[in-house]
């Protein structure tokens, strides 16, 4: 459940401690990525020169550097602090030992009242074995080029103050059990309580909260993220599956029957019942944001000399603040429409899209009559629709569809990526060679339908998704 902290009923001490917490598992992070990075530089060594020894040439060595074999085999042999990388668990250790040398940097820790809880330590080193495993599982590419620092794609990168996103978590809530309540939870309707934070006030009802305490669920772990200029927090809940009601189709639902859905960048979503939801930022926003942005230009900002001006700084919060505002507006909005969809259908059909090559750069044309030039290509146009692209959120809105089909008795189908459902005529089927990004408005030469070009895709996705849905015997 995520709730937002209200930033005037913060006390000095609270405010302190939770910049305290996150600057230490920012530090925690780095740390534990410095030491896994000194770790591959020592093993990558350790072979090197293993290859070197058995190599008779340099072209030789390189060879068997290469072949991951030779690396696999030569790794058996190797000292048991190469073989192993450190985890959490071993990190965690070293930590522990560090805080209680006078000359290490963690010393700190060891001999002051800081009041940050261990949990900030581990949930730190637990997010940074989570992202090697996400590098190692498939998020490295052997086609993509190295980045900038000559480390692989993928792979985790240190955290920056200002710039990286600041967040922390604590685990194990239900230790402070007090008599028969599992967890006091629930200071007040709009306080929660945390442990070394004491009782917080927060903007949302906690009603929802207590009640799914009351009926059996237990509090694990709070996760708090700086926002734009506030802090959230997310309370996860350990349910019982005994406590989880089964979710079935209302009478409403099955009367609406299916509905196909469409997102766009015009409109949040398009609906096969010729509804087109507007979802975008406001003219008067956009306007405001340009305004001040233009403004923090013209201002000195931080420099290698000094320090950033007031004013500079004073713009750039009124920025974040703005663009906060529109984060907030815009994720109320696509919520309070996911679930309208979800709520209102028994059955939802929508697109499985590829954002990911949708919002690829265009590939540079090599100027043909001067060798090493290029011809325009259109990259400064396609960057603004991939940005707007990526503001419509498409992944976000199948990824709350799909969860909220489940809590609601709903079904979500899946309709295929090249299903030319743009192209082809919900009217009479008939299904144009080309179409052009900028036509807006659909218009069949066959039949001589004339509809909004979304309208018409999600039509053909509502056609798409019925047949799944008669073939499981439901309407």
């Amino acid at each position: 459940m995520l709730l937002h902290l209200d930033a005037a009923a913060l006390t000095d001490d609270q405010r302190l401690l939770l910049d305290r917490s996150a600057g230490t598992s920012r530090a925690v992070y780095n740390w534990g990525l410095a030491t896994i990075n000194a770790w591959n530089v020592q093993r990558y060594a350790w072979l090197c020169e293993r290859a070197y020894a058995v190599a008779r040439s340099e072209g030789e060595a390189q060879t068997l550097l290469g072949d991951m074999d030779w690396r696999r085999g030569s790794l058996l042999q190797a000292p048991e602090d190469l073989r192993r990388r450190p985890n959490r668990t071993s990190l965690g250790r070293r930590f522990t030992e560090l805080t209680r040398d006078p000359n290490s940097r963690f010393h700190w820790w060891h001999i002051e009242n800081h009041g940050v809880s261990r949990f900030v330590v581990s949930t730190a080193l637990r997010d940074l074995d989570a992202a090697i495993a996400r590098y190692w599982d498939g998020a490295r590419s052997p086609d993509r080029p190295p980045r900038k620092d000559g480390r692989p794609i993928g792979w985790p990168r240190f955290k920056k103050k200002h710039r990286s996103k600041d967040s922390f978590a604590i685990f194990n809530l239900s230790v402070t059990s007090r008599g028969d309540d599992p967890w006091k939870a629930i200071d007040q309707g709009h306080r929660v309580r945390i442990p070394n934070l004491g009782s917080l006030r927060v903007h949302e009802n906690t009603r929802r909260l207590r009640r799914w305490i009351q009926r059996g669920a237990i509090p694990k772990s709070a996760r708090f993220v700086r926002r734009g200029t506030g802090w959230t927090v997310s309370i996860v809940l350990e349910i019982p599956a005994e406590v989880i009601p089964a979710s079935v189709a209302t009478r409403r639902q099955r009367a609406a029957g299916a509905v196909g859905v469409d997102v766009g960048v015009h409109s949040l979503v398009a609906l096969s019942t010729d509804e087109l939801v507007v979802g975008q930022p406001s003219a008067a926003f956009n306007r405001r944001l340009r305004r001040l942005q233009r403004h923090a230009a013209r201002q000195r900002g931080p420099t290698h000399e000094q320090g950033p001006s007031a004013g500079w700084v004073e713009t750039t919060r009124r920025i974040v603040r703005l663009q906060h505002a529109d984060t907030l507006r815009r994720r109320g909005r696509l919520h309070e429409v996911t679930k309208r969809i979800a709520t209102g259908f028994e059955t939802i059909g929508i697109e499985d899209l590829a954002v990911a090559g949708m919002t690829a750069a265009p590939r540079p044309k090599p100027d043909p009559a001067r060798l090493g030039s290029f011809l325009p290509n259109g990259r400064r146009a396609k960057a603004g629709l991939n940005r707007s692209i990526r503001r419509a959120t498409f992944g976000e809105i199948r990824r709350q569809l799909e969860y909220k089909t489940s809590w609601y008795g709903a079904r979500l189908v899946i309709v295929d990526r090249f299903a030319p459902t743009s192209k082809t005529c919900s009217g009479c089927g008939a299904v144009k060679a080309t179409l052009r990004l900028s036509e807006r408005v659909y218009r069949c030469e066959q039949c001589g339908l004339v509809l909004d070009r979304d309208l018409n895709a999600a039509r053909n996705i509502r056609s798409l998704a019925l047949p799944v849905d008669r073939g499981c015997g439901r309407r």
